[in-house]
């Protein structure tokens, strides 16, 4: 399984969730980090969509790598949420 995460911005939903795009073998796949996660273990200070898109960015390659080792086990196309759990 080839796991890449391309260098697109990641966004604010209607889920408060900041969402982030991998491709798995090729397919496209949006996955999500949740607002507590980015709070508890990234330091994001408010819950504003663009504090929160700021801290994902800032901490990307962490959140990626959580993302990477989480993928294996859910490649379906349905949501995805990484929470303060994973970290």
């Amino acid at each position: 399984m080839k796991i890449q995460f391309p260098a697109k911005p990641a966004i604010y939903t209607e889920n408060t969730t900041v969402a982030f795009q991998a491709l798995v073998d090729g397919e496209a796949l949006t996955r999500e980090v949740s607002t507590e996660a980015l709070q508890d273990h990234f330091g994001a200070t408010t819950a504003y969509g663009s504090d929160l898109v700021a801290t994902f960015e800032a901490n990307r390659a962490a959140i990626e790598a959580v993302a990477m080792a989480k993928l294996p086990q859910r490649v379906d196309a349905g949501r995805y949420l990484l929470t303060s759990a994973d970290f």
